[in-house]
């Protein structure tokens, strides 16, 4: 059993009037009082009891892409394409922007598979841009090499976010001969898409945010 971190609440002992003309009302009014605090009580604990957390809610969304994804000029920024939604409490999607409905820091977690058409060694960089504006440090680079060869990209991150703002992520390459694959499913296996991202509240943003 979980080990208990917060204090459960309890309905506070009202005082019992003695007497006296005001008795009768104040018997009521403690009753009344009686049953908010005894419904509060076990709402709050509901929440926060052992396994009480899974009826809280949290902006959360899945978006993938069942289309191959290539650069057609190396050297060129492009954005990752997520046409699909799986998920999506309070993140949309629009083209390539995501935008989550209330501000706050935001994980994201995205996968990215890769299939090499030629020989070279390919380098492909990624990385996070906000509202047009491209954050620093938040780069990538990968290498692929090997004609026919598939590997897969992994990138995880935090960003703080205020409610209208958007996020795209970002990727070049050095050369043409590299495709962000999608795969059909073939048996054993569902299908592989090429683009994955999974984006889960975090927090509340800080009071001072971070310098980009």
């Amino acid at each position: 059993m979980a080990q208990r971190l917060v204090q459960k609440v309890q309905s506070p002992a009202l005082p019992i009037p003695t007497g006296g003309p005001l008795k009768p009302y104040l018997d009521a009014l403690n009753n009344i009082l009686r049953l908010f605090f005894n419904l509060l009580s076990s709402a709050v604990n509901s929440v926060v009891g052992e396994y009480g957390g899974r009826f809280i809610e949290f902006p959360n969304a899945k978006f993938f892409s069942t289309v191959d994804q290539t650069a057609s000029v190396v050297d060129t920024a492009y954005a990752l394409q997520f046409e699909n939604t799986y998920l999506g409490e309070a993140i949309s999607i629009v083209g390539t922007q995501i935008t989550p409905l209330y501000s706050g820091v935001y994980n994201f977690e995205l996968s990215v598979e890769l299939t090499s058409t030629n020989a070279n060694s390919k380098e492909l960089s990624f990385w996070v841009r906000r509202s047009g504006v491209d954050i620093a440090n938040t780069g990538r680079m990968h290498v692929v090499s090997g004609s026919g060869g598939v590997d897969d990209f992994e990138y995880s991150f935090t960003l703080d976010l205020t409610a209208g703002q958007y996020v795209e992520l970002m990727w070049a390459t050095d050369d043409t001969g590299i495709t962000i694959d999608y795969q059909a499913a073939a048996s054993p296996r569902p299908a592989v898409p090429s683009t994955l991202l999974t984006v889960v509240f975090v927090s509340a943003v800080p009071e001072t945010l971070p310098t980009p």
